[in-house]
């Protein structure tokens, strides 16, 4: 198979799997896979995930990779802390939460961090459109654009405090350096409220109370 072909039938995705290829090209010849890698065609980003070159420009290609490689999960804690401006610091990896078991990858992409969290905790998200053409003009227009799961600000720091244990005292809370003016004038309290009585946590409520009173 020519790579033109290849790349006609998955460009519109820019991040495949080779479930994606088996079902778009059922004949396909894998070992063209580690060809094309070495010529710079494609990347491998794990195993059974690739991308094109150009799917890495756009400036939200590691969000969605994240929520692709390892599913279910949506993004959360120090990323979409950071994603959300409630603290100063930009993140160097992604960081996630998924009802299956943890996982750190290390990719061509970046590092990717899974963390557990209960099925019954897994809500909270919302969806992000990604522009899958934005990346280099090259892609194909049947499929413009795809999602991005991310957890609400209220979600991401009940995730956060949630997951964090050892933050217990005002000094641990005071450290995380959180924007005031965020939880302020962003943050929906009677969500926020409703989100931590389904946690059922009496721990997570003493570090929410400590959160507020170092805050606001």
């Amino acid at each position: 198979m020519l790579y033109i072909e290849f790349r006609n039938k998955l460009s519109e995705f820019g991040i495949f799997s080779t479930t994606d290829i088996k079902k778009y090209l059922p004949d396909f010849d894998r070992r063209r896979l580690s060809e094309w890698q070495d010529k710079g065609y494609i990347i491998k980003i794990r195993n059974s995930w690739y991308c094109f070159p150009e799917y890495t420009r756009n400036e939200n290609s590691h969000l969605l990779t994240a929520n692709l490689i390892h599913t279910p999960s949506y993004i959360s804690l120090e990323t979409a802390l950071s994603w959300y401006q409630i603290v100063p610091e930009g993140a160097f990896s992604i960081t996630s939460v998924t009802t299956n078991k943890p996982r750190h990858y290390k990719t061509p992409l970046g590092d990717y961090f899974y963390h557990t969290i209960k099925p019954s905790l897994y809500f909270g998200y919302t969806l992000l459109a990604f522009d899958v053409s934005s990346g280099g003009g090259s892609f194909g227009a049947r499929i413009n654009t795809r999602q991005i799961h991310i957890a609400i600000i209220e979600k991401t720091i009940l995730d956060f405090l949630y997951l964090n244990s050892h933050y217990n005292t005002e000094d641990d809370i005071r450290e995380l350096r959180f924007n005031p003016i965020i939880l302020r004038d962003d943050l929906d309290k009677d969500k926020f409220y409703q989100y931590l009585d389904i946690f059922k946590s009496n721990a997570l409520e003493k570090r929410v109370k400590l959160m507020f009173y170092v805050y606001l």
